[in-house]
C-alpha cells in the first residue's frame, strides 16, 4: 500500500528566478523564497515497505544564491506501520537526500 497524504495548506508562494529542473535532480540558483503555512497535515504509510513523507517549505537537491524559507506549521504528523518502514518529516528545510 502506498503513502498518502492530507493537509490545508492556506498559504503557498514559490518565486524562482533562474531556476533549472531536471528529472532525477534538482539544482536552484539564484533569488528563490518560499512562504508557507499549513494546518493539519498528515502523511500514513501502512503494510511492507513503504514511506511515510512531510515536506513541507523544502528545497531538495543543490542551492546557489539567495534563498529565504518561512514556515508556519501546525499538527504535522507522520505515521507509518509494517515491516520496513521509514518516515520522513522535513519542514522548512534545504535538503540533499530523496526521502525513501
Amino acid at each position: 500500500m502506498k503513502a498518502s497524504c492530507i493537509g490545508v495548506t492556506t498559504a503557498v508562494v514559490l518565486i524562482a528566478t533562474g531556476s533549472m529542473a531536471q528529472t532525477s535532480q534538482t539544482r536552484i540558483k539564484g533569488n528563490t523564497e518560499i512562504n508557507v503555512t499549513t494546518q493539519n497535515t498528515t502523511a500514513v504509510a501502512t503494510g511492507e515497505n513503504n514511506v511515510a513523507k512531510n515536506r513541507i517549505g523544502v528545497i531538495q537537491g543543490d542551492k546557489k544564491g539567495d534563498t529565504r524559507i518561512s514556515v508556519s506549521a501546525t499538527n504535522v504528523t507522520t505515521v507509518v506501520g509494517g515491516r520496513n518502514k521509514k518516515t520522513c518529516t522535513n519542514i522548512g528545510a534545504i535538503v540533499k537526500d530523496e526521502c525513501k
